[in-house]
């Protein structure tokens, strides 16, 4: 896929502006159409449509923003998963902690796309990803459980929530039997 690289890393913050932003495998362009090539056989379906060329340079910017920085993953979670038995997940609790819930692999990665996409969008695009991506974190969570800091770019606990197992099962994990180790 042809790519504008001066202006997308332009657009880029400072510290990922060297890094590789080929990360359309799979991908070709006809015309404005971004288009994804058939799975094992299957007819190539149309990915993305692009309104004009800057259309196409904005969405190329917002991918790859997915993809470029590095993620934070110093913080510490409350519970960790550590295997199944009987589909019932068992859990390892710290007892000191940054964040009072389950690990969520998905945090940093979010909270480094939000904070590539703050560097050149609108704030009205920035806004409306953040609610999506807030939702995401919020998806097993009755109660919402997150909320996003726009002063310092990342995701705050909002309240003392927990997730719920499934959506056939509502209770709240972990359930105290399901804990079988404990870490200061």
């Amino acid at each position: 896929m042809k790519l504008d690289e001066k202006w997308i890393r332009a657009h880029l913050p400072k510290e990922c502006r060297d890094e590789p932003i080929d990360v359309f495998s799979g991908l070709y362009m006809d015309g404005l159409k971004v288009m994804s090539y058939g799975e094992r056989g299957n007819p190539d379906e149309i990915y993305y449509e692009a309104k004009d060329e800057e259309d196409l340079h904005w969405w190329q910017l917002d991918t790859i923003c997915y993809f470029v920085g590095k993620d934070d993953k110093s913080k510490i979670w409350r519970w960790y998963r550590d295997h199944v038995e009987n589909d019932q997940w068992y859990y390892i609790e710290h007892r000191n902690y940054d964040y009072n819930a389950i690990d969520d692999a998905r945090l940093p990665r979010f909270e480094r796309y939000l904070r590539n996409l703050k560097y050149a969008f609108p704030s009205d695009y920035f806004k409306k990803k953040v609610e999506k991506y807030t939702g995401l974190m919020n998806r097993w969570y009755l109660i919402p459980h997150w909320g996003y800091d726009y002063e310092n770019l990342c995701f705050i606990e909002i309240s003392d929530s927990k997730e719920y197992q499934s959506d056939f099962d509502k209770s709240e994990e972990p359930k105290p039997e399901t804990i079988i180790k404990v870490i200061d």
